[in-house]
């Protein structure tokens, strides 16, 4: 690769997403626009403007970094220190068995901004290259405990952590990896099933690979004046979700943005929206015109309000993914260079938001009683040396179908050591 210049997180939106080229069996370009110039009004039941902390935009100055302290940091580490004698595995790993007297207020306060506030807040000065990567991890379990005391399960095999990385030594071409595995752009998502997102940044690329976030709320209220009808087409219970097992049907019908006990909900995986290219013919409904355009218009008032998050190695960033959508710059990794972010899914039963009806399938999953059926839990604290390629798996956040008995991994991760982890016996189908 000798070109270094990357694009924003949407300029390659055309030649990564299907929907962006219109069905031609579809309504016709002159009756779809006719269609859309008729709705001026919000969906029933949706509010006229949204004026809340979540209503900002990329140029807006926001304070969401929560800057360490020196004693804060010391704390930390003492903690570590404690929680190391107790011999205690990876989901014991607690605000309970961790404690962080002082820390804790600003955790709350952190807390309160992620539920509350502009829904983004990013923890800074842990300086990972003093530690190892396992001490790593715990104090990324650690922290987030105070973030959400649930963690949400990333497939059926019982990952509770993905690397969103791309590995050198990997061989498996980039066309058959998730696109977390990969360093192509990815378009505007959220990680459908996901309340708090959580990342911990390992180490960040040569050039690009930046993450963006876009407020779900500033998107609403530009595209309530500009195109209302997208907020008609996004709110309707037609959208074919993927379902994540193959044993039932392939798809469930589902709304894209829901208005909610007062909130704001968004759960939007553009790859995981209409057929898979492996799925049975006709087994999943096709994207109707309509619905492409109102993906691509989303796509672009995003990135319109899109913020670039400038974070560091040893970052630990939390963002609320019922109502920001995130995206990612195409990247360039050097010799010595290698983006990679540890992802961890949380929830916060107190103040987490009410889910709809109609949002349950992926969090239920990731949290509800799907998750309760997944006796083991992973916390793999590597990416694989080398990548097993997945029969059946879409999404932008690798969404893995759960009945893939033939996947020998499921998000190119390495088991963690038998200390972080519940269950040391190898997950079947693994060659550990």
């Amino acid at each position: 690769m000798t070109a270094h210049m990357l694009p924003l997180a949407s300029e390659s939106l055309t030649s990564m997403q299907p929907w962006v080229r219109h069905d031609e069996r579809g309504l016709a370009a002159d009756v779809l626009t006719r269609q859309q110039g008729s709705i001026l009004q919000p969906p029933p039941g949706f509010p006229g403007h949204i004026d809340s902390p979540l209503n900002w935009t990329g140029n807006d100055r926001q304070k969401h970094v929560l800057d360490l302290s020196g004693s804060e940091i010391t704390e930390v580490e003492e903690g570590w220190q404690s929680w190391s004698k107790l011999e205690l595995d990876g989901d014991e790993v607690t605000r309970e068995c961790f404690p962080l007297p002082n820390l804790q207020r600003r955790l709350e306060q952190c807390v309160h901004d992620i539920h509350h506030g502009s829904g983004i807040c990013i923890i800074r000065g842990l300086r990972p290259e003093k530690r190892t990567v396992e001490v790593n991890i715990i104090l990324f379990l650690a922290i987030a405990s105070y973030i959400g005391d649930q963690r949400g399960i990333q497939n059926a095999k019982g990952d509770m952590l993905s690397h969103v990385t791309e590995s050198k030594s990997w061989t498996v071409p980039r066309a058959k990896r998730h696109g977390i595995h990969t360093n192509d752009s990815l378009p505007f998502h959220t990680d459908m099933g996901c309340e708090i997102l959580s990342m911990q940044v390992r180490d960040r690329a040569d050039s690009g690979g930046h993450t963006c976030v876009a407020s779900m709320t500033a998107i609403y209220n530009d595209l309530l004046h500009s195109n209302p009808w997208v907020l008609h087409v996004l709110a309707r219970h037609n959208w074919p979700i993927q379902t994540s097992s193959r044993k039932d049907s392939p798809f469930v019908l589902c709304p894209l943005l829901e208005f909610h006990d007062g909130k704001l909900l968004v759960s939007m995986d553009p790859a995981r929206i209409g057929p898979h290219p492996l799925a049975r013919k006709n087994s999943i409904p096709r994207l109707t015109s309509e619905q492409q355009e109102a993906l691509a218009v989303l796509q672009r008032a995003a990135q319109k309000h899109q913020l670039r998050l400038e974070t560091q190695p040893g970052d630990i960033v939390f963002i609320n993914n019922l109502a920001l959508l995130h995206a990612r710059e195409s990247y360039y990794d050097g010799a010595a260079s290698s983006r990679h972010l540890v992802r961890l899914w949380l929830r916060n039963t107190q103040l987490g938001w009410d889910i709809p009806p109609s949002m349950k399938m992926p969090w239920d999953a990731a949290f509800g009683d799907g998750a309760r059926k997944v006796i083991n839990r992973y916390y793999p604290i590597m990416p694989m040396p080398e990548y097993m390629e997945c029969k059946y798996s879409n999404g932008t956040a690798a969404f893995v179908a759960d009945d893939d008995s033939n996947s020998e991994n499921d998000n190119g991760d390495e088991a963690i050591l038998p200390a972080l982890k519940n269950d040391i016996e190898p997950r079947p189908g693994e060659g550990n």
